[in-house]
C-alpha cells in the first residue's frame, strides 16, 4: 500500500525515555564533540559564605597583632620600671650616712651589729661610751628639765643688828640669821655704799636679769647668759627680782634638794631693814 505524502516526509522521532524505559532499551548517549553541557549556577549563598570567611580570618589576625603589641608595650614598661628600681637603689646606697644598716633584697634592715659611740645619758650629757657624769658634776638644765615646786611667796625680813654686820640667809627652808656652812647669800646694810648689798655665797650662781613671773628654767637660762659674778657686791633696790640656784655639792652633802629660787625685794626701810619674798623649786638629779 502506498502511504501518505505527509508521512513520508517526515523524519523518524527518536523514542522518549519512557518509551525506551518501558521497551527495555537503554536511551542513547549524548553526541560528542558538540557544544559542552552547561553546568549548573553556585547558590547564592555560597559566594558571600566566602566573603564572610576572607573578613573573619583578617579580623582574627588584627586582632592577635594587637594582643601581640600590647605584651611587648607591658614587657617595655616592666623593663623601664625595674630599671628605675634599680637606679634609685644605687643613688639611696650612695647617699646612705656611714654606720647606716645596709638593706637587704626583701626591704629589711641588715642585723650586722653598729659601731659603738657616744651614748646620751638621761639628762642630756652624753661622755664616750655611755659613761655616768662624774661625781659631783651637776646635771644640765634644758627645757627638758622637770622642775618640782617646793614652796611659794615665802617672806623674810633682813635687818642686821648694827650698821657693819651682816645677816646670813638659807633659802632652802627658808631661814635667816644662819651660819655660813647653809647660807645662799649674806645681806650687808651698806651704810657707806647707800643701799644694802648682797654677796652670793661660794659655789651659788645667781642673775640679776630676772623678773616677776619667771620660770625656773627662764631662770636657769638667766644665770647663763647674764650671771652675777664671783664675790660681786649686788645693791638692792625696791621692786628688784634675783634668780638664785643653790650649791650643788653642799645640797648632795646634806643629802638635801638642790634648787632655783626667784627672789622678790618687796620694801627697804628707813632703818634698812630688807623685806624679801622667794619662791623655790627642786632641779631633779636627773
Amino acid at each position: 500500500m502506498n502511504q501518505p505524502d505527509d508521512q513520508r516526509g517526515a523524519s523518524p522521532q527518536p523514542p522518549s525515555p519512557a518509551a525506551a524505559r518501558q521497551h527495555g532499551t537503554t536511551p542513547p548517549a549524548p553526541p560528542t564533540g558538540g557544544a559542552a553541557i552547561p553546568q549548573p549556577a553556585a547558590p547564592p549563598g555560597a559566594r558571600r559564605g566566602g566573603l564572610g570567611a576572607n573578613r573573619f580570618g583578617a579580623l582574627v589576625i588584627g586582632i592577635a597583632s594587637l594582643a601581640l603589641l600590647a605584651a611587648l608595650g607591658s614587657a617595655v614598661v616592666s623593663w623601664r620600671a625595674l630599671d628605675q628600681a634599680n637606679t634609685a637603689r644605687d643613688i639611696a646606697s650612695a647617699r646612705a650616712p656611714v654606720g647606716a644598716p645596709a638593706a637587704t633584697p626583701d626591704g629589711g634592715a641588715s642585723s650586722a651589729p653598729e659601731p659603738a659611740g657616744p651614748t646620751a645619758t638621761p639628762d642630756g650629757e652624753g661622755t664616750p661610751g655611755g659613761a655616768p657624769r662624774p661625781p659631783g658634776e651637776p646635771p644640765e638644765l634644758n627645757e627638758r628639765t622637770v622642775y618640782r615646786p617646793n614652796y611659794e611667796g615665802q617672806s623674810l625680813t633682813l635687818k642686821p643688828a648694827e650698821c657693819f654686820t651682816e645677816m646670813r640667809v638659807d633659802l632652802d627652808e627658808p631661814r635667816a640669821n644662819v651660819g655660813s656652812n647653809g647660807a645662799e647669800f649674806t645681806l650687808s646694810p651698806g651704810c657707806q655704799a647707800g643701799a644694802p648689798y648682797v654677796q652670793l655665797s661660794t659655789g651659788v650662781d645667781g642673775s640679776e636679769a630676772a623678773r616677776a613671773g619667771m620660770r625656773p628654767q627662764e631662770c636657769a637660762d638667766a644665770i647663763r647668759a647674764a650671771p652675777i659674778a664671783e664675790n660681786a657686791e649686788v645693791p638692792l633696790r625696791k621692786g628688784g627680782w634675783l634668780c638664785i640656784r643653790t650649791n650643788y655639792g653642799k645640797a648632795r652633802e646634806r643629802r638635801d634638794e638642790w634648787r632655783m629660787v626667784l627672789v622678790e625685794v618687796v620694801s627697804i626701810s628707813n632703818d634698812r631693814a630688807v623685806v624679801i619674798k622667794a619662791t623655790a623649786w627642786d632641779i631633779p638629779e636627773d
